[in-house]
């Protein structure tokens, strides 16, 4: 488990508690350059956010091959995330949700989890800058296109004012 936060004493103990020390680590915070690293060593990757506008570190671990178990508050769930093609989709408020998940890809044959990874690695291939670049010259397109605003007289007045600033 990588990063630092407020729980991490607690997930310590939980470790401690349950006897896990031998299959769970925390390396802590690591820089963006020391990610690939540890991407290569994982088997799967899990996102458990509650609140996530899109959440990039799931096309990173795409990108490195990873079958992903990604939170339904991450933004990116619905274009990235394939239900049992490249991973699977959880409620992070449901800790039974969570472990199910995680129990499905623990328990899954290795070469399975590989395929899954594959796919991962094909949906992502369609994210990069030539769809971005497109997106954007979409966006550009339809604001050139939009008929302009009229203002009413008191936001002409508004701008007048703030112009003269």
């Amino acid at each position: 488990m990588l990063g630092d936060g407020p729980l991490k004493s607690d997930i310590r103990s939980l470790i401690h508690d349950f006897s896990l020390q031998e299959c769970v680590h925390l390396p802590g915070f690591k820089q963006y350059t020391d990610l690939p690293v540890y991407y290569g060593l994982a088997e799967a990757f899990v996102h458990a956010s509650t609140t996530e506008q899109w959440g990039l570190v799931i096309n990173e671990a795409m990108a490195s091959g990873l079958p992903v178990l990604v939170s339904n508050r991450c933004g990116c769930t619905s274009d990235l995330v394939l239900e049992g093609l490249n991973g699977f989709i959880f409620d992070p408020f449901a800790v039974d949700q969570i472990a199910a998940s995680m129990g499905r890809m623990a328990l899954m044959d290795d070469e399975v989890r590989a395929k899954m990874g594959t796919e991962s690695q094909k949906l992502i291939a369609q994210w990069g800058p030539d769809r971005f670049a497109e997106g954007l010259i979409m966006a550009a397109r339809a604001a050139v296109n939009a008929p302009l605003p009229r203002f009413n007289f008191v936001a002409r007045l508004l701008l007048r004012i703030l112009l003269l600033r």
